[in-house]
């Protein structure tokens, strides 16, 4: 007969949704634009959106339009564009609201954020620029549900050390972690 072995470890719970959304991205789908932010790709907020809380509605709720100024060109402008400058366009889609509508821990949330394609002349037609405002919006109502908020807060962020119980001591100091999984998958 062979021995039998029992685990002295507890039965480990699964995480919340709402723990999972609110731990921090892996360093590996954090990028920098040109003026300093952090950010992560679209289609990494949408895969951590769906790997979390399954699928979800997004919905346009108003398409923004509005005038934006003429740049007049700049001859020591380095690029081709600063150098020839942009024309003023008018009533062209400069952004939109959309509605997020997930369910997080048996709870449905709606979110409605404000998205924008940060500069109208860079894109072609409004087609374009209206899926540009769309990703941003997702991107602003997922930080509305914990996810990326990390990137707003910067060192300020604790909540994930809150929602997992690693926040700090008597001392005031904080331990960290990836609280992703070490593949950083958001299950």
């Amino acid at each position: 007969m062979s021995p039998s072995t029992t685990s002295s470890a507890a039965a480990v719970e699964p995480r919340s949704q709402l723990a999972r959304l609110v731990a921090r991205f892996p360093e590996r789908f954090i990028d920098r634009d040109p003026g300093g932010n952090l950010y992560v790709s679209h289609s990494t907020v949408n895969e951590w959106l769906l790997g979390v809380v399954g699928p979800f509605s997004f919905e346009l709720v108003q398409i923004v339009r509005g005038e934006v100024a003429e740049v007049a060109p700049n001859p020591q402008g380095t690029s081709k564009r600063a150098k020839a400058g942009t024309p003023a366009l008018h009533q062209v889609v400069v952004g939109g609201v959309w509605r997020l509508t997930v369910e997080v821990d048996g709870r449905t949330v709606r979110i409605e954020e404000a998205g924008d394609c940060e500069d109208p002349a860079n894109w072609r037609h409004d087609g374009q620029r209206l899926k540009q405002a769309a990703s941003d919006a997702l991107k602003r109502c997922a930080m509305r549900v914990g996810l990326g908020l990390h990137l707003w807060s910067g060192d300020a962020y604790v909540l994930d050390q809150r929602l997992s119980g690693t926040a700090g001591n008597d001392n005031g100091t904080t331990s960290t972690s990836n609280s992703q999984g070490e593949e950083g998958s958001p299950s």
